[in-house]
């Protein structure tokens, strides 16, 4: 899942949802830097994307990707998720996905100055461009497909991306949701374990 998702899915809890934010940049168990609803918005970030990534509707989504776009068919398969979950977001939520992204940017913007130097400066291109609202529309998740590849230099072909997409739209779909009732799931068991 992507930064819409990992946001989302951490509720109402803006400590828990800092702490899933800035995930990606505290390695091992220097977690154990943090404490309390940052900490465990860090490992729910780790739990989120180790279910994520074995998970067999997520992994089939995946696949479509092989032989075309391989190096980052699981980073296209997240950003694309995100997507889904717009398009989608009736099924799974009752209060505006635009509650939780002005929440999370007001939140954010207080926090910036303590962000890991990596996540704070793409946290910087994020509110610039919105990615979260952006996310909205086909074109802003073609245009974050463009980031990924600017940024990592692996050409990624936005075309053959939105081609795949387009002819899969209704099988994607149906494994996003049935995904994403599933990781719903597991992140209460994780907050009834943790």
């Amino acid at each position: 899942m992507n930064y819409l998702a990992h946001i989302i899915l951490s509720g109402d809890n803006l400590d828990l949802m800092y702490g899933n934010f800035i995930s990606d940049a505290v390695k091992g168990n220097s977690f154990l830097n943090f404490s309390g609803d940052v900490r465990k918005g860090i490992l729910l970030h780790r739990h989120i994307d180790h279910f994520t990534d074995t998970h067999p509707k997520f992994l089939k989504s995946k696949r479509r990707f092989y032989g075309k776009i391989d190096k980052l068919s699981g980073v296209v398969t997240d950003v694309l998720y995100d997507y889904l979950l717009w398009k989608n977001w009736n099924l799974h939520y009752s209060k505006s996905p635009l509650l939780y992204i002005d929440q999370a940017y007001h939140f954010l913007d207080k926090k910036k100055e303590q962000m890991p130097n990596k996540i704070g400066k793409m946290y910087h291109y994020m509110r610039k461009f919105d990615w979260l609202n952006a996310y909205h529309e086909f074109s802003g998740i073609q245009k974050a497909i463009i980031g990924i590849s600017n940024r990592t230099g692996i050409s990624l072909d936005v075309k053959l991306f939105s081609e795949i997409y387009c002819i899969n739209e209704s099988a994607f779909n149906d494994e996003f949701n049935a995904f994403y009732y599933a990781i719903l799931t597991s992140v209460d068991d994780f907050h009834n374990q943790y």
